[in-house]
């Protein structure tokens, strides 16, 4: 009897030593982050691939896919759904497929205090003159304007709608405001957003909050494949 009451009584305190811990917040992942490193950025590559047209949108039309982006901080998966941006996400594979992007940089930052929060990648001239030899047109716009953490979206130039070169990833939530330059989205991240958190968080150049990282990255290679 005397066992007895003295098990329960050691039960009842681990019971009160749990739950008087420290709560963990919904939402959690119990997955510990992957520690990020970059090594060195390539060199720019001499030429890329150029097209005559973009590729037609039933290319990607119903389909999803499932995009490896290596770079020299680590890899990056993306989910692209070309059910909701068929042309974009067409135009997406096909540079992947055709080496566009291979050892081109990513060239540009929006920090916290910049309109919009994201990492701008995929230009292998690393001025913002690279020129797949087409544009596409706006799909797949947020209705409310705002482009949430782990979006990937096609840029804009000043003379086209989108452009299919450069694409960016969300390292945080913003809304564009009304009259604003809208973006296409052609998915999210999927695996891997500590590498875009680890870029974002050192900042822009000379504490720019709209220009080059201060770690530079490279896009070494994408490969896409699909999913459905």
């Amino acid at each position: 009897m005397v066992v007895l009451v003295c098990i329960v009584v050691v039960c009842f305190a681990l019971v009160l030593y749990v739950n008087s811990g420290p709560k963990k917040q919904r939402g959690a992942s119990n997955l510990t982050p992957r520690p990020v490193a970059c090594g060195a950025p390539r060199a720019l590559p001499s030429d890329h691939p150029t097209f005559t047209a973009a590729p037609p949108g039933s290319a990607a039309q119903g389909s999803t896919w499932d995009v490896l982006l290596s770079t020299t901080c680590g890899d990056v998966r993306i989910y692209l759904d070309g059910r909701a941006a068929p042309r974009s996400v067409a135009s997406f594979v096909m540079l992947a497929r055709a080496g566009y992007w291979g050892d081109s940089v990513c060239r540009r930052l929006t920090t916290l205090r910049a309109p919009t929060h994201f990492l701008q990648c995929g230009d292998p001239s690393g001025r913002g003159t690279a020129d797949p030899g087409f544009s596409l047109p706006l799909e797949n716009v947020p209705v409310d304007r705002t482009y949430h953490l782990g979006d990937v979206g096609l840029t804009r130039g000043d003379r086209a709608a989108a452009t299919a070169g450069e694409f960016f990833i969300v390292h945080d939530t913003f809304q564009v405001p009304p009259g604003g330059q809208l973006y296409s989205v052609v998915g999210h991240v999927s695996y891997g957003r500590e590498v875009v958190d680890f870029i974002a968080d050192r900042g822009g150049k000379d504490q720019r909050p709209d220009g080059p990282p201060l770690q530079p990255v490279s896009v070494l290679d994408v490969s896409a494949r699909q999913i459905l």
